[in-house]
């Protein structure tokens, strides 16, 4: 168990097996987990931590859950702040994430979810800004360590901050594919103003991935694969995703699939218009 607000808590050997004796801190329940034996982590209602350091959290066990406990603004949450490069480093294989919030705090953040092991899963997770002018570059980062990734029904809002302000400065990207292989990514909401793509591979091609299920709305004008952008040879499925690109010309760039199989996505350029299918109908 984890939580910051316990009476008698600690980070040693001997925390964390009862609330009332809890972790403080979610980095010092990974230490206490034995590898691939199925420990659970639950951090309770309440849980407040700031991440403010490169390698702030590092998920290095392998095969444990992390669950956070309560529900809308009682869950666990996150704030990432101060230090550019702070993040959560995935080392360890089979490492997954749920119910958890998480607030960019810090202008032009990095990449606060560095995963470099295989096998991770982060699922009914939120993602949000500060205030106006903070902004996360790439939320998420898989590299060819990080074959089998799921991002499920997470929401990320970057057009509208916890501040109650619109967000002026722009994102990069949320979820970055370099060589990951049968990454999974479905029923996620993203919200904001992406430079390059919502979802971007790059550099090594991924095999074999789902992108499926998604709403998606950029509010970035300029010409670019503004939801998903892969390099060549990926393969996989892109399919039954919607939503909304500020691009006024057409929506026949707002999707560069590669050789991923495309099937009924509709994306919108004008907010009062219904959705356009986008390529062509086989």
């Amino acid at each position: 168990f984890v939580d910051a607000s316990t009476a008698q808590g600690g980070t040693t050997s001997g925390f964390g097996t009862h609330p009332d004796s809890a972790c403080t801190t979610w980095d010092a329940s990974v230490a206490l987990c034995t590898a691939s034996q199925g420990d659970a982590v639950f951090l309770l209602a309440g849980h407040s931590e700031t991440i403010n350091a490169a390698g702030g959290i590092a998920l290095d066990v392998a095969g444990i859950s992390f669950i956070g406990l309560g529900t809308g603004n009682t869950r666990p949450v996150f704030t990432i702040s101060t230090e550019v490069l702070s993040d959560i480093e995935v080392d360890a294989a089979n490492v997954a994430i749920y119910n958890m919030r998480f607030i960019g705090n810090v202008a032009a953040l990095a990449a606060p979810v560095d995963v470099d092991a295989a096998g991770f899963k982060m699922e009914d997770c939120d993602w949000y800004v500060a205030t106006a002018t903070t902004d996360i570059d790439i939320t998420v980062i898989g590299d060819a360590n990080a074959d089998d990734m799921i991002i499920r029904r997470c929401h990320f809002w970057y057009d509208y901050s916890r501040a109650a302000t619109a967000v002026t400065a722009a994102s990069t990207e949320v979820i970055r594919l370099v060589g990951c292989d049968r990454a999974v990514i479905e029923d996620n909401y993203f919200s904001g103003n992406f430079a390059t793509s919502i979802i971007n591979g790059i550099t090594t091609a991924s095999g074999d991935i789902s992108v499926n299920s998604n709403y998606f709305y950029n509010d970035q004008t300029a010409n670019v694969a503004g939801w998903v952008d892969l390099v060549a040879g990926c393969t996989g499925v892109i399919c039954y995703n919607s939503g909304f690109h500020g691009y006024a010309t057409n929506i026949a760039t707002v999707i560069d699939p590669a050789s991923c199989g495309m099937i009924e996505n509709y994306a919108s350029k004008v907010v009062t218009e219904a959705g356009g299918i986008i390529g062509t109908r086989s």
